[in-house]
């Protein structure tokens, strides 16, 4: 095997493993009682404000490896993922957890659309790139699950909050 395959399925395996409790999270609000699904959503939250401030860092120390304008690029790269969980974090902790999923929604579909992650992703093989499009559709995915789990009519969960 070659070593970019190796380094391929390495970088692959370690985002499907950091994304699968993301995964089973979001899939068994649905299956529990409601006052476990409040707790299992509240913890989906915390995971996902973790895993963003850990994606942060990840970026951050892929500087040392990039000389020049990349270099910079990465340092407001790394800057996306603080905003989010931070911002949603706060809106969690202010307003209520629908505002806060919901702008962890729209802020992470929208990130996929940044010209300044396409150029830096130029840099390395097309898998990659559809590595990221993959991971960042799943975490959509799962944000919406959850999204809609909070703003259930029948269950009516965040009426705990309110």
């Amino acid at each position: 095997m070659h070593d970019e395959d190796i380094l391929l399925r390495s970088t692959q395996g370690i985002a499907y493993i950091f994304i699968a409790p993301c995964i089973i999270l979001s899939a068994s609000v649905w299956f529990t009682s409601d006052s476990i699904g409040i707790v299992v959503a509240s913890l989906f939250q915390i995971y996902i404000f973790i895993l963003f401030f850990l994606l942060s860092g990840y970026i951050r120390s892929l500087r040392s490896y990039y000389e020049g304008n990349y270099k910079d690029e990465l340092s407001s790269i790394s800057l996306i993922p603080i905003f989010l969980a931070s911002t949603s974090g706060l809106l969690t902790i202010l307003l209520n957890p629908v505002w806060g999923i919901g702008f962890l929604l729209i802020g992470s579909y929208l990130t996929r659309f940044i010209k300044t992650l396409y150029t830096i992703f130029n840099i390395f093989p097309k898998k990659y790139l559809d590595l990221f499009n993959r991971i960042s559709i799943i975490l959509c995915i799962c944000l919406m699950l959850i999204f809609t789990y909070w703003v259930n009519p029948y269950s009516n969960p965040i009426q705990a909050y309110i």
